[in-house]
């Protein structure tokens, strides 16, 4: 009789998973309100859909004239919102210094 091997690796790294993405890249010239009302937008369907973790890629601003405008202006605006518990750079292999983790209520 062949005995199944349990998969090896962590069991619970599925838990520390964003459970959506959203992504700025590709709409173009954005104001900060629009940011602002994307991102609220997407905070508040997450928060009903009962998810506790997502993630917002802003990209690093490489390519713009003045630095990044996406990051600093939801880094200050997220915080804000009632469903959101805490706001951190993502961890390298999630977009480092170009996304946000959110941890919702």
């Amino acid at each position: 009789m062949v005995k199944k091997q349990k998969p090896v690796g962590n069991k619970y790294a599925h838990l520390s998973q964003p459970q959506a993405v959203f992504d700025f890249h590709g709409m173009g010239i954005v104001t900060p309100e629009e940011i602002c009302e994307k991102a609220a937008h997407f905070v508040k369907f997450s928060f009903q859909k009962g998810l506790k973790k997502v993630l917002i890629v802003t990209g690093k601003g490489l390519h713009s004239k003045k630095g990044p405008v996406v990051g600093p202006v939801l880094e200050s605006f997220l915080p804000t919102l009632d469903a959101v518990k805490s706001v951190v750079k993502a961890r390298r292999d999630r977009g480092g210094e170009g996304a946000l983790e959110i941890e919702l209520w």
